[in-house]
């Protein structure tokens, strides 16, 4: 659906976050207590600058500015959270290892021009630039990403297995569940500043251009080529700032919204109302479903024996004195 294309922009950069803690590029900030070590994972160290880098991009993803203002209680969650997700990374980084993991450069490059799809010129480059990610640390984050869900794909989704009665017992215990909520097709420009916004709004006044054809000369979103096309979606799927976009009747343009990201405008091209979906039509759901559930369940327990298996000390001494 192209609608995830815009959900994209306001995405993709925390995979980056989280994935980029995988990677133990140690760069010294200040002082010899950067290189203190603070945790050892089966014999990996890990320094309190790694520490500190993983606690920063927790920090952004959490709009934390001050880490100091944290209560207590606050502080001990995140530090917490930055272990947990050191752990994590580094276990899955040395089962990829153990297991000989790799991914083609073919494919590699495929994910990495899908993620820049429709972006103009440098305009994904901005992105990475606002939100203070390198471009290497954008391809390892992807690359990274690629290798976890090759290592999940073989030790766990391939094991995962389901059978019609199943899917359709579940469809009988949760047949309320299984409507199609209201869709909206709608098409979408976006631009850096008011300026612009307001002349692309009085040409549409105007009727000197249509919506597409405005979308395609001047949005910045991926959809731009496509016209600004985000083909069908259901209310909770876009940003809550775009919510209003569906009280639109069909041909209406929105307002003027105002995001961290830049200045807006939709035009609803169609409407398909709520209603009630049979059991071949939600099949593909409920296996989807089912199956995802499944997965969760065999990679929590496939990663529980990992843990379980290995060595992990922590440093407390030093993990209280990080800040």
């Amino acid at each position: 659906m192209k609608m995830n294309q815009l959900i994209k922009i306001y995405g993709f950069l925390i995979l980056i976050f989280c994935n980029a803690s995988c990677s133990n590029d140690h760069e010294s900030i200040d002082s010899s207590f950067d290189n203190e070590v603070v945790l050892i994972i089966n014999k990996e160290k890990v320094t309190t600058n790694h520490f500190k880098k993983v606690t920063d991009r927790q920090k952004r993803i959490f709009k934390i500015q001050d880490i100091k203002v944290l209560k207590a209680e606050e502080l001990v969650w995140l530090k917490n959270r930055v272990l947990d997700e050191i752990i994590k990374n580094t276990l899955l980084a040395q089962e990829i290892k153990n297991n000989n993991i790799s991914v083609e450069e073919d494919i590699l490059n495929a994910s990495l021009e899908k993620t820049r799809e429709g972006y103009r010129d440098d305009t994904f480059i901005k992105t990475l630039k606002s939100e203070g990610v390198s471009v290497l640390e954008w391809k390892n984050s992807i690359k990274t990403n690629l290798l976890i869900n090759k290592l999940i794909q073989q030790q766990v989704n391939s094991k995962v297995t389901i059978g019609d009665k199943e899917l359709h017992e579940y469809y009988i215990k949760n047949i309320k569940k299984f409507h199609k909520k209201e869709q909206v097709r709608a098409l979408h420009i976006m631009v850096e500043t008011e300026d612009e916004i307001r002349q692309i709004q009085k040409e549409l006044k105007g009727k000197q251009k249509t919506f597409s054809g405005l979308a395609e000369e001047f949005s910045l979103g991926p959809e731009g080529k496509q016209g600004g096309d985000l083909g069908y979606f259901e209310s909770g799927q876009m940003p809550e700032e775009f919510d209003d976009v569906f009280k639109l009747n069909k041909g209406k343009v929105s307002d003027i919204i105002k995001t961290p990201y830049g200045f807006h405008l939709f035009q609803v091209v169609d409407k398909i109302e709520e209603r009630k979906m049979g059991y071949d039509e939600s099949k593909s759901i409920i296996k989807k479903t089912l199956i995802q559930d499944l997965q969760d369940k065999g990679f929590q327990d496939w990663f529980i024996k990992i843990k379980q298996n290995s060595r992990i000390d922590v440093n407390y001494e030093i993990l209280q004195k990080i800040y």
